[in-house]
């Protein structure tokens, strides 16, 4: 039999419940004292058969109570936060990355598997016949730590870039609110280049982009010179900008969305009402 200790009653609650709802080689009785303890019986004598298992649900016990406690702590200590909503708003991009849940975060996580981090040192303290929760915790979890705050580190690099981008979007969105539109409609159609059409459904050539361009210094709002999907909206300004395509989630279409907000639609590239853009794929 062996013993573990935990000093808050929800985190013995949680190892006691994820002990009994899975099917081990070991099963959990509870016993309500000063210091809460659960305590295993397993009809194995191999104590490694267990140990892994006995990690796992220790390590998401602390997921469950410590994680986010210990993130709101290390931007407060180490990284110096103390607005509420940053804190917020970055502890939820750092817990995106922990659990692996935005595919856009995907090329910055593959280094960082903090959970089997997390697992492996409380498999490497697991010592019967008693394991003390709180004393891992306290003394063991250094290198986790370590990590952890390096992952924070990235999602505030996330935050400052989400916090660039709306500001980007807010000052196109101030800008063709105060600009007079070129167009009432513009039609656009998806591609590596968009392809743009006015509302009689002549297509918007190239030097007519030029001419624009040289009128409106979009470089002020970091719009490259040779940026040609985003900028010739910008341009004209349009009352509604109606986009086809396949794919509606595309990072500059999404952008354009974003920009346009109620005055963009988007519809499948099937629906496209004039000829000439089949003439020219043909």
């Amino acid at each position: 039999m062996i013993d573990v200790y935990f000093e808050q009653e929800e985190e013995a609650n949680t190892f006691y419940q994820l002990v009994n709802s899975h099917d081990n080689e070991v099963c959990a009785k509870w016993e309500r004292k000063t210091k809460f303890i659960v305590q295993l019986i397993s009809e194995s004598k191999e104590w490694n058969l267990c140990k892994d298992q006995i990690a796992r649900f220790l390590s998401t016990v602390y997921i469950m109570h410590r994680e986010l406690p210990m993130i709101e702590s290390i931007l407060k200590k180490k990284y110096y936060f103390t607005n509420e909503e940053e804190i917020e708003r970055i502890t939820s991009i750092a817990r995106s990355l922990l659990e692996k849940d935005e595919c856009v975060y995907e090329h910055r996580i593959h280094q960082h598997e903090l959970r089997d981090t997390l697992s492996t040192i409380f498999s490497l303290h697991l010592e019967p016949p008693e394991i003390r929760f709180d004393s891992i915790v306290h003394f063991r979890l250094h290198l986790y730590i370590e990590q952890l705050t390096e992952m924070i580190g990235l999602a505030i690099d996330e935050f400052k870039r989400e916090e660039d981008y709306q500001s980007f979007i807010h000052s196109l969105r101030e800008f063709i609110k105060r600009k007079a539109p070129e167009e009432d409609v513009v039609h656009v159609v998806q591609g590596e280049t968009f392809e743009f059409y006015r509302g009689n459904g002549s297509i918007l050539m190239k030097h007519e982009v030029e001419e624009l361009r040289e009128r409106f210094p979009l470089f002020i709002f970091g719009l490259e010179h040779g940026e040609w999907n985003i900028s010739p909206l910008i341009m004209l300004a349009p009352k509604h900008v109606i986009m086809y395509g396949n794919n509606p989630q595309e990072a500059q279409t999404h952008t354009v969305m974003n920009i346009f907000q109620e005055k963009f639609s988007f519809y499948p590239l099937t629906a496209f009402p004039f000829s000439n853009h089949e003439q020219k794929e043909s």
